[in-house]
């Protein structure tokens, strides 16, 4: 597979936005639109993208365009948030380390780089695979992967244009090596029906991680069609959860000890991620 030499480009009015995910001082950036990804599950940035009108199509959003701006508009706003923002996630609305595309990685780097030197940390997700020059930064940057199957033809079907799980997985352990703190979102797991599997073997993939988060699949109609469908998600949380009890992984998710629902503020509406 060749690489992308270039990508369209749009401009955006602002780039950090707080958001409810992370906890207090918690906030994020969109410096990509699209994803070339494709996941079919589907991809719920995807469809708040076309329900807020910022693309047609699946087709328009497997082409991803650069924040031409976003350095600039991160140099504008970060001196603002020195001592109130407590970390940055890239990216809630694209991939971070978007497979096969060099300029997402090099933009995010420099993002990264620029967020660090206001002793800011950065949080990234990918489905990609970590670049070792990451790794080379500030060590309370934290690093995760999404990882649903370890099964190839899975990934083929649903996450077309991800990294192969050999390769994520390496990237995350590396980062583990060298002492970031690495974290799993197991999200969207797939019922039966979908995907026959065992989830201990996806466990068993990352068991060197310091915490694991497991997700039910949402907006496909499929999932309530297996029998049980909800029986089966509660059984699957204990199991992810005991398995990572043994372990010392720490667990958030399905049967999770109860917690508060968090609550999106006011401010961080869905639409902040794709404002223009």
């Amino acid at each position: 597979m060749a690489y992308y030499v270039s990508m369209d480009m749009v401009t955006r009015k602002s780039l950090l936005y707080r958001t409810g995910i992370g906890g207090a001082g918690a906030y994020a950036a969109t410096h990509v639109v699209g994803c070339s990804h494709g996941c079919r599950f589907p991809c719920y940035a995807f469809l708040l993208m076309q329900r807020f009108g910022k693309v047609a199509s699946y087709e328009e959003w497997c082409q991803p365009r650069l924040v031409a701006n976003a350095l600039q508009l991160a140099q504008k706003e970060l001196p603002r948030l020195c001592g109130k923002a407590g970390s940055v996630h890239l990216s809630f609305a694209t991939d971070a380390f978007m497979y096969m595309h060099p300029e997402v990685v090099t933009l995010t780097l420099q993002l990264i780089r620029l967020i660090n030197s206001y002793d800011i940390p950065v949080h990234t997700l990918t489905k990609g695979a970590i670049p070792e020059e990451a790794l080379q930064l500030s060590h309370e940057n934290q690093f995760g992967i999404t990882l649903v199957s370890v099964d190839e033809d899975f990934r083929k079907r649903y996450e077309p244009g991800t990294a192969p799980y050999p390769a994520r997985i390496a990237g995350l352990r590396r980062a583990h090596d060298l002492g970031f703190h690495c974290f799993v979102n197991m999200e969207p797991y797939p019922t039966p029906n979908i995907w026959q599997q065992d989830v201990l073997r996806v466990l068993e993939a990352v068991d060197f991680v310091d915490e694991i988060r497991l997700g039910q699949l949402n907006y496909n109609d499929v999932v309530k069609q297996y029998p049980g469908w909800r029986a089966f998600y509660r059984q699957t949380g204990v199991i992810a959860r005991d398995w990572c009890g043994v372990r010392g992984i720490q667990y958030d998710g399905i049967e999770a000890r109860p917690s508060p629902r968090r609550k999106r503020p006011a401010d961080s509406d869905p639409g902040d991620l794709f404002s223009a």
